[in-house]
């Protein structure tokens, strides 16, 4: 890749990070701003239990940080501490009924954004679309192996 393509794509990235300020109405489900952060624990907690340690590793955030951010999230009636029976000093975290709620309603705002933004372009671009981000995420994540294989 030439470096004004490099250029062109870092410039485009963020961009594209800064334009997630429009999706602030999508992060206020039941009139609470949540943060990204916050959301993404919430999708990461939709389905399994996970001690803080292990959600701050599928964050890629430090634990002290993911700790803060799961004291908000319980403090708001989202997210529950459970102790682990067979080890009394690991904590699971897992999602309250109205945690669930909230998640599913922040995915439905999303999935009808997104659906809104798909919509103004062809079927062909918008394969495009989404094949792109396949593949640019899969690069990245190829990338960050093998960069922490190397170290």
């Amino acid at each position: 890749m030439k470096r004004e393509e490099a250029l062109k794509l870092r410039k485009d990235i963020l961009k594209f990070v800064r334009m997630f300020g429009f999706m602030d109405s999508l992060k206020k489900p039941l009139g609470r701003p949540l943060s990204v952060s916050q959301v993404m624990a919430l999708e990461e907690l939709e389905s399994i239990k996970l001690t803080v340690w292990e959600l701050a590793n599928k964050l890629m955030l430090e634990r002290s940080s993911v700790s803060r951010l799961v004291d908000k999230l319980i403090k708001e009636g989202l997210v529950c501490r459970e102790e682990n029976e067979k080890n009394r000093r690991e904590i699971h975290l897992s999602l309250t009924d109205k945690g669930q709620i909230t998640f599913h309603q922040i995915r439905e705002q999303s999935v009808e954004f997104y659906q809104n933004v798909l919509m103004s372009l062809s079927e062909l671009e918008q394969k495009k679309v989404v094949d792109g981000f396949e593949l640019l995420i899969k690069s990245i994540s190829d990338l960050t192996c093998k960069t922490n294989e190397e170290h």
